[in-house]
């Protein structure tokens, strides 16, 4: 059992830890093993995550008078935590991978840019694409009317250097 100085120093490094956080997800940990955690934790680092458990007292300690605070009413139970100052969704995607291979790492809560919402939320948000993959997306779609622009407008030069080029032609000859 930890004493109050020793919640108190985790509370203090777990509210500078979640600092600039944007996206959070409250996990129920039963029965993984210390391999699949480590596992879990080696997937969560390379996507620059973080992935920790601790005690929920320490928790509502650590999150008082930040906007995760509604977060501590609903701490029952032994709860892991996932999170990243990065893209939510590619966190939520691995998160959402590991579950399906480890049916004992359950989703509870995600805190998702100032607002808590349920588990079947953070599935979905695992469907969405990734900051990449819209801004891939976005690209395209910006790029493809000038492309269009700049095919009509070099049709008729084309046309013209042809014809220029036919008229040089039959002047040779």
């Amino acid at each position: 059992m930890l004493t109050r100085e020793q919640k108190n120093i985790q509370s203090q490094a777990l509210r500078e830890a979640l600092e600039g956080v944007s996206t959070l997800f409250v996990l129920e940990n039963r029965g993984l093993t210390v391999n699949e955690v480590n596992e879990l934790r080696s997937k969560i680092r390379a996507i620059e995550g973080m992935y920790k458990v601790y005690k929920n007292t320490v928790v509502r300690m650590a999150i008082e008078g930040t906007p995760l605070e509604s977060l501590g009413e609903r701490l029952t139970g032994p709860n892991a935590f996932a999170f990243t100052m990065g893209d939510g969704v590619e966190l939520a995607k691995v998160l959402k991978a590991f579950t399906k291979e480890h049916p004992a790492l359950t989703f509870k809560e995600v805190f998702l840019e100032g607002q808590v919402l349920p588990a079947d939320q953070a599935v979905k948000l695992a469907e969405m694409p990734t900051r990449e993959e819209l801004l891939t997306k976005l690209a395209f779609v910006l790029q493809s009317p000038m492309r269009r622009l700049a095919v009509a407008l070099n049709g008729p030069i084309q046309k013209l250097a042809s014809a220029l080029n036919q008229v040089a032609e039959q002047k040779e000859s």
